[in-house]
């Protein structure tokens, strides 16, 4: 059962995260660090990615993530498009999930996510909590929100549970003057 368990946090935490490597996995600290191969299906989010959908953070001599400089009302706006990202997860509703994903995402299927997510909530009670989060790119209508990611998960069935950590960037897109989710790379710890 624990070996199952893990092996749906990784799913979980990818039908959540946009993957654009086909590199085996090395962490040398850079938001590609543990991405899955590019599959472009809803388990993997694959991106083709161009300057304009890359993704990544700079940190500073002490490990400190740079945050970079965002008008304080988009930022608020982005903090807060990014909470109900993670609050619609942790509610396992899956409409007020989706209503946070942008209309037309940049590499992968919104209904093939839906569906494959909508599985994953039935079969495992999930929690994310993120902590650190900053804005760490910001464009007029494209901006980076990097975050602390811890995972709690348990089979609905089941009391045992597992733990993973991750780093995160959510990247967000402006639609119809909202913060939407346009794609999301996973960093290991």
């Amino acid at each position: 059962m624990m070996k199952k368990m893990i092996i749906a946090v990784g799913l979980i935490l990818t039908l959540a995260a946009c993957s654009d490597s086909e590199e085996p996995s090395v962490n040398e600290n850079t938001v590609e660090d543990g991405n899955a191969a590019n599959e472009n299906n809803a388990i993997d989010h694959g991106i083709d990615e161009t300057p304009e959908e890359s993704a990544g953070f700079t940190v500073d001599e002490e490990g400190n993530i740079l945050a970079a400089e965002v008008p304080e009302e988009q930022a608020n706006e982005l903090l807060s498009a990014y909470d109900e990202y993670i609050a619609a997860f942790n509610a396992e509703d899956i409409d007020r999930y989706m209503k946070t994903i942008a209309q037309e995402p940049d590499g992968f299927d919104r209904e093939e996510d839906k569906a494959a997510l909508t599985q994953a909530f039935e079969a495992y009670d999930s929690q994310y909590e993120t902590s650190d989060e900053t804005i760490v790119k910001y464009e007029e209508n494209r901006a980076e929100v990097f975050a602390s990611l811890n995972v709690k998960m348990k089979a609905a069935d089941s009391d045992d549970a597992v733990e993973q950590t991750a780093r995160q960037v959510v990247i967000f897109k402006k639609e119809n003057d909202e913060w939407k989710v346009n794609g999301v790379h996973l960093v290991g710890n």
